[in-house]
């Protein structure tokens, strides 16, 4: 596990350590019922069985995992036989994703540092999972951009992130948090790829963090192939 460099993105520190804080805090802080790690889509909710079904379909390759959490999507993936890169910028979400990845006797190559600062191998994605990860990014152009160049041609990338379609809950607030329009910026970034999935999921009532009351989000979920070009 490579430690993190120094982020000079301002409110990157205030998002680790509210993360840092959380994971400490719950033993499982995301995906907190059994079905965390099954290979069944019909175990997931539609956004998440549209995804494993995909990767199901596809050649075990490579995947980055950008924004890893506690690392259940990581290890979903490597229990399909991809080799699988996971990007988290806590480091307390490190030491889980390494924990949890023994527990289910697969391998995950873990890097604590922000997808900002980080350095990506060109080409070297079949799948990229972005998953609540660009609401917590500013430049999400610019990610997206240095992402795309880490991916094959052909490869699936999977985005969820908070839309704007209704006020970010307050508890939400703690950390600094960007969402995005629906149409707006990150769907505009993938105009000219292969759109499999769009969903826009208002006022989702979220009963997962523990900790927090009962609160509602508004989501866009999308999952693209990118298209080659020659």
């Amino acid at each position: 596990m490579t430690a993190a460099p120094l982020d000079r993105s301002g409110y990157v520190d205030a998002i680790r350590e509210f993360f840092d804080v959380q994971y400490r805090r719950h033993e499982r802080y995301w995906w907190r019922n059994g079905n965390r790690y099954s290979l069944d889509p019909t175990q997931h909710t539609p956004f998440q069985a549209k995804a494993l079904q995909l990767a199901m379909g596809m050649a075990p390759g490579r995947v980055l995992d950008v924004g890893a959490g506690e690392g259940a999507d990581a290890i979903r993936l490597a229990k399909l036989g991809y080799a699988v890169d996971a990007i988290e910028l806590s480091s307390v979400g490190c030491e889980k994703i390494e924990r949890f990845a023994r527990n289910e006797n697969v391998r995950i190559n873990i890097r604590n540092e922000s997808v900002i600062s980080a350095e990506l191998e060109c080409d070297a994605y079949d799948v990229i999972v972005m998953s609540g990860l660009l609401h917590y990014i500013e430049e999400k152009v610019q990610v997206l951009q240095k992402i795309k160049r880490a991916s094959t041609p052909e490869s699936l990338h999977v985005i969820s992130l908070f839309s704007t379609a209704t006020p970010v809950p307050a508890e939400h607030t703690a950390v600094p948090v960007f969402p995005d329009d629906e149409d707006g910026a990150v769907e505009r970034f993938y105009l000219d790829e292969k759109l499999l999935h769009l969903v826009y999921l208002r006022g989702k009532l979220e009963r997962s963090h523990p900790g927090f009351v009962h609160h509602e989000h508004s989501f866009i979920n999308q999952i693209v192939r990118l298209v080659e070009t020659t």
